[in-house]
């Protein structure tokens, strides 16, 4: 069941999530975002969340 959440929310690129376990992404519009990032590209929002997988 664990697996199956990892895949429905896992979203960052699978090189990413594999090397750290985590991903980050944009709380105001969505976009992963790399995790040395200061801010989104998309957006230009710096409020930037990790989630930890």
């Amino acid at each position: 069941m664990l697996e199956q959440l990892k895949q429905a929310v896992g979203r960052g690129s699978p090189s990413q999530r594999a090397s750290t376990g985590a991903f980050h992404e944009c709380r105001q519009c969505g976009t992963t975002v790399d995790d040395d990032a200061d801010g989104c590209p998309a957006c230009g929002s710096t409020e930037i969340a990790r989630y930890d997988l």
